[in-house]
């Protein structure tokens, strides 16, 4: 039994402990489970994603080795002279280029090229070849992105009106907004001018009503913001603060504020503090009446402009002019409220405006006022809070306007107390009037040590004994009120402290006289200032500083001659010119724009011995325009060699405007060079400046030095704008540094002040420099980046990544990058549709642009326009849709799209692959007739073309005529084509008459240009000739397999071709009007 016992007890602990395994594996249960999910997910993991992750790491690894290795293969800088080469050889082809027209401006601005020869060329061009139409209309938004001179764009604009070329209105407002940058409010109207009211965009009515707010046009201003509807609610007016300010200044000119006030209220109009105390407490605006400035106060209340200190200080001036005692006690209250609210909100009482105040107390009447200002407890309280202000004692002009109040309250004691407790102690001296009426209170109070210290101080300040000569302190002090009067355009004052001098009896000097002659000058008094001038001559006080006032006087109303004989006066009374008497006569010629009297009065300077200083230099600086030869600055940098002072930060700024101005950068590099031989102090540049030399040296090709003025901004402690990053960027992109500019822009966002420069415009320059390169890969990883970063992508950037897309033949990636402007609700635009159809038409795949055009048709946003429909027709043409293409120029018609020659050109060569000479025939005489534009000679070699290619000569060699006719201007390539038709169809005879046609060699049948006029004589036209390959395929010919009537015809061609300069078969092919051979092409450099 015991054994028994024993084995069940053993049993019952085993049974325990199995039970005590089980309850811990089922605890134990979840745990396993989730482990054993983990290793699942984490194996999975590993196979679906960890391995493409590993090969896209080696790939980037791979890429990364392959940029480092291929980096000695970076291309060398654009040759602006190559690119214009390439431009003279597509400009006269029958086809569409592909070429970027930024770049060919953009190399022709470097080569010296002035706006109207740039537009020039481009007239020609089109004229030559009008396929070159599309390629242009995208240049005013790349000269837009390149802040170029406002004059180029306007330029461009009426270039494309006049090929009946219709521009986005987001264009002319970019143009507006440059003349307005630039303070050309005449150049924004002008902008506007060609413009219907329909299409002028809320932004465009801003800007005008900006430039006509600057001009003083309230009513046109006020018309536009008219014209402007509502600003929705959440978004942020489009019309400028500053702008705001300005048109109710204008407003207050003509009491106009409260219909000024409505319309900037209906347009949710902001204007900031800043500039509404600029135009309240300005010159202009102290001169205001009462209720003007309460009219504009008020309606700095409707608009809800923050109240500062500019504001309280109006408020206090309206309440001195309306001795509004109430409305002071009000204001101040106001301001003692402040003292609630916290620090950074609070308004200090600044000293403007607590003089203000006091001023106000000093005369408003004093029964309205009440209590606070008869005890002076108003005093006090605006003291201390300007005390607070300050954060220390107030001034010396606020205490002495604070002892003049509490005088004017009959608070004599307080007055007192003030002076012995502020003023004394400090050292700050009371003037006479005060002085005098401090005695007198001080007297009444019986405080007999004042009245001592006083008497002292009142002595020192002892008016003159007549017949003494006043003190030179004294005299400096009267001078200088005279001045301050002066500065104020108060004559009457400057006049009274004169003449209380001159009552005086005491001896003047000549610096009391020019001092007053010249506060008649500044306030326009000129026949007071002459009047003056007669009794200094009269008393013998007269000198060089008073001439060269009056001179000043002259040249400013435009009194040349009196400024002439003026000066001969000076020098009879034996009194030299010095450098103030030849700038103004400097000053005078530049306004006149008159340069040979400017540099007369240069060589009469140079004569007297007279050296010229850093305003005379800056004077002859702002003279250079972009026409003014590199010899005029050479003479200036030669005067700035021999100044006796040192040159300064201001004058060279102007010395490196004028020589980006004229492109003269060699003689910048030689001048900056000569600083550094010197030793000089360096020259610290803004960096506005740095970016204009960056700019200019990057359209230069002067890629190295480029790099150097980075390089120096970083040495100077000058740090870049977004601006001067975006030159730094656009310089190497143009240059074709695409990697190196992305590099940089890498750099600037790794510290924590550059990465603030880096934006939108930056990162589009980039990707600008990619899409001309057609590297699309780079494009996207650019683009990528851009996303991770949250850089705003606007329509420009995705019509560049679209571009590139279509020039590469890439289209299948533009479908997700406009899913992203959907996503991100960036509006396209009529370019972003164009470059999508010319994308697909260049892949052949017209069935997804017709679809996109009709899918525009649809949606109504955006009307498909010439350059669109020549696309597609093209793109029929490529692929013979010879029907197609007839129903989209129907659809043109019906859609009053306006055809071009090149439409027609291209109608024509797809009707004459499709043998219909006759309805190509047709067509052009049909539409140019119903346009009302003559076929240009493209057209015209795309008939005769059509012709050879149907074996109609005879309809080809007749159109030469029909030209001459018609007055449109043969070329080489007209020539060459008509040539090879004649060899084709076995006609070389004929060939041989085209060839004396060419080059107006007698014994052929055509008909010749007719001669112009010019000064009145007749010339006769330029002979074209022809290519040089064409010649030798002629020659080629009929000397091989020709008879012996052909061989002696070309025999004697080319006799009468050599005494024009013309050798066959060495590579010369036409020739000039002189006889000289030029470029077998018929091209010519720039």
């Amino acid at each position: 039994m015991a054994a028994a016992s024993e084995d069940v007890s053993l049993l019952s602990a085993a049974f325990k402990d199995v039970s005590l395994l089980s309850a811990a594996f089922e605890a134990a249960s979840p745990v396993w489970m989730e482990l054993a999910m983990f290793a699942a997910a984490a194996f999975i993991y590993a196979i679906f994603v960890g391995v493409p992750l590993l090969q896209s790491k080696l790939k980037k690894l791979a890429k990364d080795v392959s940029s480092r290795s291929n980096k000695q293969e970076l291309t060398s800088p654009s040759n602006a002279r190559a690119v214009l080469l390439q431009w003279t050889q597509v400009k006269g082809r029958d086809e569409a280029a592909d070429l970027d027209m930024y770049m060919v401006v953009d190399a022709m601005s470097k080569l010296g090229k002035t706006n109207s020869q740039i537009i020039a060329e481009l007239r020609s061009a089109l004229m030559a070849n009008s396929q070159l139409l599309s390629g242009m209309v995208s240049l005013p938004q790349a000269l837009l992105r390149d802040d170029a001179l406002p004059e180029l764009l306007l330029d461009l604009l009426a270039l494309l009106a006049e090929r009946g070329r219709a521009v986005e209105p987001a264009v002319y407002a970019g143009l507006m907004a440059a003349h307005l940058r630039r303070r050309n409010n005449e150049g924004v109207l002008a902008a506007a001018a060609g413009l219907t009211d329909e299409a002028l965009t809320p932004r465009m009515r801003a800007l005008l009503a900006t430039a006509a707010a600057n001009l003083g046009r309230l009513e046109k201003a006020l018309g536009h913001l008219r014209q402007m509807p509502p600003t929705a609610e959440g978004l942020r007016c489009t019309l400028p603060s500053a702008c705001v300010a300005q048109i109710l200044s204008a407003a207050a000119q003509e009491q106009r504020i409260p219909a000024a006030t409505k319309e900037l209220l209906r347009i949710c109009a902001r204007l900031e503090t800043r500039h509404f105390e600029e135009m309240l407490t300005s010159d202009g605006g102290r001169r205001r009446g009462t209720s003007v400035v309460k009219e504009l106060l008020e309606a700095g209340t409707a608009l809800q402009v923050p109240k500062g200190p500019g504001t309280y200080q109006a408020m206090a001036v309206v309440c001195t002019r309306s001795s509004d005692g109430p409305g002071l006690l009000a204001l101040v209250d106001d301001l003692e409220a402040q003292k609630l609210m916290p620090v950074r909100s609070r308004i200090p009482v600044t000293e403007a405006l607590a003089l203000a105040l006091l001023e106000a107390v000093c005369f408003v009447w004093l029964e309205k006022a009440g209590k606070a200002l008869q005890d002076g407890s108003l005093i006090k309280r605006i003291v201390e809070m300007h005390r607070a202000g300050v954060a220390g004692s107030p001034g010396g002009k606020v205490l002495a306007a604070a002892c003049n109040a509490f005088l004017a309250c009959d608070q004599s004691l307080e007055a007192c107390q003030l002076y012995e407790r502020e003023m004394e102690p400090r050292g700050v001296w009371p003037d006479s009037a005060l002085t005098a009426s401090l005695t007198k209170a001080a007297t009444a109070s019986g405080n007999a040590a004042l009245v001592r210290r006083l008497s002292d101080h009142a002595g020192a300040m002892k008016a003159p004994t007549p017949g003494l000569a006043v003190g030179g302190s004294e005299l400096q002090r009267q001078a200088a009120m005279i001045k301050a009067f002066a500065r104020d355009r108060d004559l009457a004052s400057a006049q009274a402290v004169f003449q209380r001098l001159q009552a005086s009896g005491a001896t003047l000097s000549p610096l009391i006289y020019n001092c007053f002659l010249d506060a008649c000058v500044h306030c326009g008094d000129i026949n007071s200032a002459l009047k003056h001038f007669e009794e200094m001559k009269r008393l013998c006080y007269v000198d060089v500083v008073g001439y060269n006032t009056v001179l000043k006087a002259y040249l400013s109303r435009g009194l040349n001659e009196e400024a002439r004989a003026l000066v001969k006066e000076m020098s009879a009374r034996g009194l030299q010119a010095n450098k103030v008497t030849y700038n103004e006569l400097l000053h005078a010629k530049v306004i006149a724009k008159d340069r040979t009297g400017l540099w007369s009065i240069l060589d009469e300077m140079q004569q007297a011995g007279v050296k010229g200083s850093s305003v005379t230099c800056s004077i002859l600086l702002k003279s250079l325009t972009v026409t003014s030869s590199p010899g005029d600055l050479k003479r200036i940098v030669g005067l700035i060699d021999d100044m006796e002072e040192a040159i300064d930060n201001v004058l060279f700024s102007s010395v490196i405007e004028a020589c980006i101005r004229i492109k003269q950068l060699k003689l910048l590099s030689e001048l900056m060079g000569r600083l550094r031989l010197k030793g000089s102090a360096p020259i610290m540049l803004a960096a506005p400046t740095y970016s204009s030399m960056i700019k200019a040296y990057g359209q230069a090709g002067d890629v190295a030095r480029v790099r150097e003025l980075w390089s120096e901004m970083a040495e100077q402690g000058v740090r870049p704008t977004s601006i001067t990053l975006g030159c730094m960027v656009e310089a190497l992109v143009i240059n074709n540094q695409g990697d190196e500019a992305l590099e940089l822009v890498h750099k600037q966002l790794e510290c924590e002040e550059g990465c603030k420069s880096v934006n939108t415009v930056v990162y589009s320059t980039v990707l600008k420099g990619f899409a001309v390169g057609r590297r699309i890969d780079k494009v996207f990883a650019v683009y990528k980046e851009m996303l991770s970063k949250d850089i705003d992508c606007n329509t420009i950037t995705y019509n560049t990544m679209l571009d590139a897309c279509a020039k590469c033949c890439a289209m299948d990636r533009a479908t997700s990058l406009l899913e992203d402007m959907k996503e991100r609700r960036v509006e396209p635009d009529i370019i972003t549709y164009s470059t999508i159809v010319k994308g697909y038409c260049l892949e052949g795949d017209l069935d997804r642009a017709f679809n996109l055009l009709e899918g525009m048709k649809r949606d109504g946003k955006f009307l498909p326009d010439e350059i669109m429909y020549n696309s597609i027709l093209d793109g029929c043409a490529k692929q013979h849709r010879t029907d197609e293409s007839l129903r989209v120029l129907e659809e043109m018609k019906e859609a009053g799209v306006v055809p071009s020659n090149y439409t027609l050109s291209i109608m024509v060569k797809l009707l004459g692959h499709a043998r219909r000479l006759t309805q190509a025939f047709t067509l052009v005489e049909e539409l140019s007739r119903l346009h009302g534009f003559r076929p240009n000679v493209q057209v015209y070699t795309c008939l005769v073309q059509a012709c050879i290619l149907n074996r109609r000569l005879d309809r080809a060699l007749t159109l030469h005529d029909t030209m001459i006719t018609d007055g449109c201007v043969v070329d080489e390539k007209y020539y060459g084509v008509l040539l090879r038709g004649c060899l084709q169809m076995h006609q070389p005879l004929k060939a041989i008459e085209v060839v004396r046609a060419a080059y107006h060699l007698p014994g052929h049948s055509f008909a010749q240009p007719p001669a112009t006029l010019r000064g009145g004589r007749a010339f006769a036209a330029r002979a074209v000739g022809l290519e040089a390959r064409s010649l030798e395929e002629c020659s080629a010919k009929l000397m091989s397999s020709g008879t012996a009537e052909d061989k002696a015809a070309m025999a004697q061609l080319s006799t009468e071709l050599l005494a024009l300069g013309v050798r066959i078969g060495e590579g010369g092919g036409s020739r000039d009007p002189a006889g000289q051979r030029r470029n077998p092409r018929g091209t010519h450099g720039f």
